[in-house]
């Protein structure tokens, strides 16, 4: 029953991502991202408390979908991420993502279970207190406080990124500009200032009309009001992204989970963890010290390209480490195929997922960004729902038609339809990344002396930025 909550628990929070993160993507369009940033952060405040304070599951599961409702704005994340990078800085800046993910599996689980009970392991400062009554309030209050602590650095130095003339709620006064620094200012990139968020901008009337660099999807489709295909073809290899990484988490902890009286690991919780550790640390290795020396030099559709085969290959010799299952005969040795996977694996998420962040970023480019990153992140959280129960009914019928090595059917199940989707979408990489580009080798053969790229009349502006001193 407890597993069956839990699993309830889980699936409202996606479920709430998916309905929601277009609402959020849409707001953020609206009123600016720094708004809609701030209301999620608060929520996210509330939330948690609420839940750690919950004596009966009505309130667990409001508390819950609270949660999932203003967790639903991280597509506005990447929205505001993508509108303070360029070319130069563009992979540092979305690999911190995959950072930010990296730390988090390492404080996560800490904060949520050495922290519950704190009247068991300190009593004499929490026994007889409101924690004492709620034992699982200390880590959630825990984590709110690192949301109030980040609400209130967004809300004292967070800059606004979208243009004044496209919001449409709480307009702000720009300084006016002479024509010639408005030219000079303009660049053909995917973002702004590459030395951190702008101060100002000053709003561009070709913003929501032009495309991608050697594209005139964006255009066309604004006036059909459809998506262009290079742009459905990236979401699609993120949603095929996610719903594979996850559904390959899931099976690997089921599997490793067999007792061994089917041949399996019987491995506990905490071993598990431990493996799965080993794979945060590759990717905050990958992220910090690799994907952005590899992207520069071997261009992002490549890095992805990798990425993705190295995982596949992880993934299909699971049927080898399977031999070395038994803890009598192997002893340690038999974690270290299983800490390799892991760590394999992580290094090939981390070369997909922030590439695959930024091609959105790049395909979305004269699009409303906000909307574009809100159905990409609604998208990849129902992949993130159902990819996993597909991949738990096959692991269940595999084990039927063959109890040793039917296990690994849904593996290989998942590779392929995970592969299949990827091939959809090569034609949108190779496409962002030729036009990538050629718009840099424009930008290079036509700059000035003075490093002031004159205006094109079929690229993108970015906002402008101000004079520096």
């Amino acid at each position: 029953k407890v597993a069956h909550i839990v699993g309830l628990l889980i699936g409202l929070y996606s479920l709430c991502e998916v309905c929601f993160s277009p609402i959020w993507g849409g707001l953020s369009d609206r009123i600016g991202r720094k708004p809609a940033l701030l209301i999620g952060l608060g929520g996210s405040v509330v939330a948690p408390i609420m839940f750690g304070l919950g004596t009966n599951l009505t309130t667990v599961f409001v508390a819950r979908a609270l949660d999932g409702f203003f967790c639903g704005n991280m597509g506005v994340t990447r929205t505001y991420l993508g509108e303070i990078v360029d070319e130069t800085n563009e992979a540092r800046g979305f690999s911190f993502l995959a950072i930010c993910f990296s730390m988090g599996l390492f404080i996560g689980p800490m904060l949520g279970g050495e922290l519950v009970y704190p009247a068991q392991w300190a009593p004499s400062v929490f026994a007889d207190t409101i924690f004492d009554e709620h034992p699982f309030l200390l880590p959630n209050l825990t984590y709110a406080i690192f949301a109030a602590v980040a609400w209130l650095i967004g809300a004292l130095f967070l800059e606004e990124t979208l243009p004044s003339a496209r919001c449409q709620c709480f307009p702000r006064r720009q300084p006016a500009r002479s024509i010639h620094q408005q030219r000079a200012l303009s660049r053909q990139t995917s973002g702004t200032d590459p030395l951190g968020a702008p101060r100002s901008y000053t709003p561009n009337v070709q913003e929501s009309s032009q495309g991608p660099v050697g594209s005139g999807d964006a255009a066309e489709a604004t006036s059909n009001r459809c998506y262009p295909k290079v742009l459905i073809q990236t979401i699609i290899c993120y949603c095929a992204l996610a719903g594979w990484s996850s559904a390959a988490n899931q099976l690997f902890i089921l599997i490793v989970s067999f007792p061994r009286s089917i041949d399996g690991f019987a491995l506990e919780p905490q071993q598990i963890g431990a493996l799965q550790n080993v794979g945060a640390v590759a990717l905050m290795i990958t992220n910090l010290f690799f994907y952005t020396w590899a992207t520069g030099r071997f261009g992002f559709a490549r890095c992805f390209k990798a990425g993705w085969s190295v995982c596949m290959v992880a993934q299909l010799l699971f049927p080898a480490y399977g031999l070395l299952a038994d803890p009598e005969k192997f002893g340690f040795w038999r974690y270290l195929p299983l800490g390799f996977m892991q760590f394999v694996m992580a290094i090939g998420g981390g070369l997909m997922f922030p590439t695959a962040f930024a091609f959105i970023n790049r395909a979305s480019a004269g699009l409303n960004r906000g909307a574009v990153n809100g159905w990409a992140n609604s998208s990849g959280a129902l992949c993130r729902a159902a990819f996993p129960p597909a991949a738990a009914f096959l692991l269940s019928s595999g084990r039927q038609v063959n109890p040793e090595w039917g296990r690994y059917i849904s593996v290989y199940v998942n590779c392929l339809v995970g592969t299949m989707f990827m091939l959809i979408a090569l034609p949108s990489m190779s496409k962002l990344e030729s036009g990538h580009a050629q718009s840099r080798h424009q930008q290079d053969s036509t700059a000035g002396e003075d490093g002031t790229v004159p205006d094109a009349g079929s690229s993108r502006k970015e906002p402008f930025l101000p004079e520096r001193d």
